[in-house]
């Protein structure tokens, strides 16, 4: 090899050898290049190393091309960082087994200093409430005026709905992928993608070509709170992947939040049971950062401005989302709160579910989203 970065990055390219078999690798034989110089034999002892990966580590130039890695992700605009690094995120550096190289694309212009790093993970079958409930933590996380970093998994449901709302929101989000880059490559051809790095990145540890598995994504979720200060369970059912990614945050010594659910819906078991184990409850953003002794004041004015600012609403628009809450309110009793006609009601509420302010919950109802 030609440096040792370059040495990590073709060591992470070898069939079998994830984070943790790398990790022992180098630490066996002082470096990433001593590895691949080192004898078939010397590599069989390394614990972890069967016969077949020690064959794809020693036979690594006949079948794998770590310059036509580095000249892809090149041509992409794909950056490639090692845990040599000095931009390596120094949080996830302090894991257990970090990943030796992470793939990233996106806005990179955009990545914000000194940010809070917020996991948000849950179901890929997101409930409304679920839905609303994390609409709501954003928005208020967007108008404290603290800056917020959003790491997920555009996976779908609560994954996708956290990434673009933050994008919508004006707010920096990650997302971390359970295969190559180039999986889900042209990226302006996927709507979730194309979206987030309008304003985030996209980050995966598998060289650029690899497919998804049952492996790749529960280590996907070790990035996700190890990229965090802290992961919120939005939903999750009793045995969501959701709770694997929280599982991972307290071992990576991360604060553990979750939302509390419907007694009667599958999808709350998981975080109402997180919560009987000592996970904090949220129902506010303000119950999260308090964590970190960052406290949001609570100030109408302030927040009224912040809804103006983000949904762009005019009097009559904000004097309807005014009477609105998480409870659904049907177009009848607005009317008469507002002293507004139904006819023409109907004509603000429509413009308000078009800025993304409120939603139509059923039949006539709405709520603020």
């Amino acid at each position: 090899m030609t440096d040792e970065r370059t040495a990590v990055i073709a060591l992470n390219m070898v069939p079998g050898v994830g984070s943790v078999k790398v990790n022992r690798l180098i630490g066996n034989f002082k470096s990433a290049g001593a590895v691949f110089s080192a004898p078939y034999e010397a590599l069989c002892e390394v614990e972890g190393i069967d016969k077949t990966i020690a064959g794809y580590i020693t036979n690594f130039s006949k079948y794998y091309s770590v310059e036509k890695e580095l000249l892809q992700a090149e041509k992409k605009k794909i950056k490639i960082l090692t845990i040599l690094d000095d931009a390596y995120p120094p949080l996830l550096k302090k894991i257990y087994d970090p990943p030796p190289v992470l793939y990233c694309y996106g806005a990179f212009d955009k990545i914000p200093e000194n940010s809070l790093s917020i996991g948000i993970v849950g179901t890929r079958q997101a409930t409304d409430y679920g839905e609303r409930a994390l609409k709501k933590i954003l928005k208020e996380m967007k108008e404290s005026g603290i800056k917020f970093t959003i790491v997920s998994g555009m996976a779908r449901g609560i994954d996708t709905i956290a990434h673009i709302e933050s994008v919508r929101l004006g707010m920096f989000t990650v997302a971390v992928m359970g295969f190559g880059l180039n999986q889900v490559y042209p990226f302006e051809n996927h709507y979730a993608a194309k979206e987030i790095i309008k304003a985030g990145l996209l980050v995966s540890e598998f060289p650029l070509e690899a497919l998804g598995s049952k492996q790749t994504f529960p280590r996907r979720n070790r990035i996700i709170s190890g990229l965090s200060d802290g992961v919120l369970v939005v939903e999750a059912g009793r045995k969501s992947g959701a709770l694997i990614t929280s599982d991972c945050a307290l071992e990576q010594g991360r604060q553990v939040f979750a939302i509390p659910g419907n007694i009667f819906s599958e999808k709350s078991e998981g975080t109402n049971w997180l919560i009987s184990q000592g996970a904090k409850a949220v129902s506010k953003a303000a119950d999260i950062t308090e964590e970190f002794e960052i406290f949001i004041k609570s100030d109408k004015k302030i927040e009224t401005q912040g809804v103006l600012k983000i949904f762009n609403l005019n009097p009559e628009e904000e004097k309807i989302y005014g009477l609105l809450t998480a409870e659904k309110k049907h177009i009848d009793n607005l009317a008469f709160e507002s002293n507004i006609s139904v006819i023409k009601l109907s004509a603000v509420l429509t413009m308000l579910e078009l800025k993304g302010a409120v939603k139509q919950v059923s039949g006539m109802c709405f709520v603020k989203n």
